[in-house]
């Protein structure tokens, strides 16, 4: 009788086991390769469908305003995407946790949980945009600071200064740095009659962030404006030499008229003549 008992315990302890051994094969695969995509305080929670499975599977995924919320909140749900789109649904100050996880028919695999997100520590800075214009031989570099989609980039990094490369087109290796530009306005003297590259990079005081490089921009200078001090010496060398030349001229003229117009009087005797000139003419 008791051999009897034992054996249906153990027929009952057997199928409970082999049940939950079958739920656990069963069980919906969670997604691979959770990770945030965040450049300029837009922010994009990706993912990889779960390891070594097929078929048709949908996501959700949430989000947790830590200090704020106890709770997480669905953002996307029932999507076949890859990803979803939290930036809306953020503050530019805000620390956040995500997570998602893979559903079909009723089935749903464990959450995948991401490790704490600061917003504005972790983001990450896109390029500035960089404007040239020449000027004989100048070139004028115009900065403006990334566009954030949240915010204000000075509301958030109201501290930045830019670090300037630049360098002869083909001479890279020479490059010029500039760092810790303050002005969104720079104007470099170069050389006449050559073509300069610039590229860009937005330092913040704030985290000591540094921003993806701008597009390198290139520019030629023209012939160069000559200086006020080159010009008045030019004029001061000009009249230093032209005035004893106008002087000496001078003189040489004044030395013809009186040969040609001489102050002497003439003899009496040509007075003479030219006065009974005229008793001639009546004879």
């Amino acid at each position: 009788m008791q051999s009897t008992v034992f054996t249906i315990l153990f027929v009952k302890l057997l199928c409970l086991t082999l049940h939950g051994l079958t739920a656990v094969l069963a069980e919906l695969p969670s997604p691979s390769n959770v990770r945030i995509t965040s450049i300029n305080m837009g922010l994009v929670l990706e993912w990889d469908p779960p390891q070594n499975h097929t078929g048709n599977l949908t996501y959700r995924s949430e989000y947790k305003w830590i200090s704020i919320r106890s709770s997480y909140r669905v953002v996307c749900w029932d999507t076949t995407a890859l990803c979803c789109d939290f930036t809306s649904h953020l503050n530019k100050f805000g620390v956040y946790t995500f997570q998602v996880r893979a559903e079909r028919e009723g089935e749903a695999s464990h959450w995948v949980e991401t490790k704490e997100f600061v917003m504005d520590e972790h983001t990450t800075l896109g390029p500035p945009s960089v404007t040239l214009v020449s000027s004989g031989a100048n070139i004028e570099v115009s900065i403006e600071d990334p566009v954030l989609r949240i915010s204000e980039f000075k509301e958030i990094y109201n501290h930045a200064t830019f670090n300037i490369t630049y360098w002869k087109e083909g001479q890279e290796e020479r490059a010029k740095l500039m760092n810790g530009i303050q002005l969104h306005k720079v104007v470099l003297e170069l050389e006449q009659w050559t073509r300069y590259c610039f590229q860009v990079w937005v330092v913040t005081q704030r985290f000591f962030k540094q921003s993806q490089p701008s597009n390198v921009t290139c520019e030629s200078t023209a012939k160069g404006k000559d200086r006020p001090w080159v010009m008045a010496l030019v004029i001061f060398v000009v009249m230093a030499v032209s005035m004893p030349l106008v002087v000496l001229a001078f003189w040489h003229c004044y030395k013809v008229v009186n040969f040609l117009r001489p102050k002497v009087m003439l003899p009496g005797h040509f007075t003479v003549v030219h006065d009974v000139l005229p008793t001639w003419t009546q004879g």
